[in-house]
């Protein structure tokens, strides 16, 4: 089996030094500062929205944490729902311009912390 780009404790360590509730592009700014190297490798993989992919190591990066917050044993993170519709909630809200920019979606995930 392949292995993951991004492992579970690189995952973990992010996660434990984020706020209680916070944006993929939050997560993506704080992994970069620790784990450079990889972050570099992930945008030579995925490349940056607005390269020409729609998906990028920012994808990447919220496609895991989201799959993070569902699997079975008790982890960091609240689970995200499942096939959700885009609308205000608790886990999902419009973007901002700059967001937009970066991400290039009008939703964002807001994923949260347990406790």
């Amino acid at each position: 089996m392949k292995s993951s780009p991004v492992d579970d404790q690189q995952l973990t360590a992010i996660i434990r030094e984020m706020p209680g509730a916070f944006t993929i592009i939050e997560y993506a700014d704080a992994f970069k500062r620790h784990f450079p190297t990889k972050w570099r490798e992930l945008v030579k993989t995925y490349g940056l929205y607005g390269s020409g992919t729609r998906y990028s190591a920012l994808t990447y990066l919220s496609n895991r944490l989201s799959s993070y917050s569902r699997r079975r044993e008790p982890g960091l993170l609240e689970p995200t729902p499942v096939g959700w519709k885009p609308q205000e909630s608790r886990f999902l809200r419009r973007t901002t311009a700059e967001e937009r920019e970066r991400f290039g979606s009008h939703w964002i995930v807001i994923f949260r912390r347990v406790g």
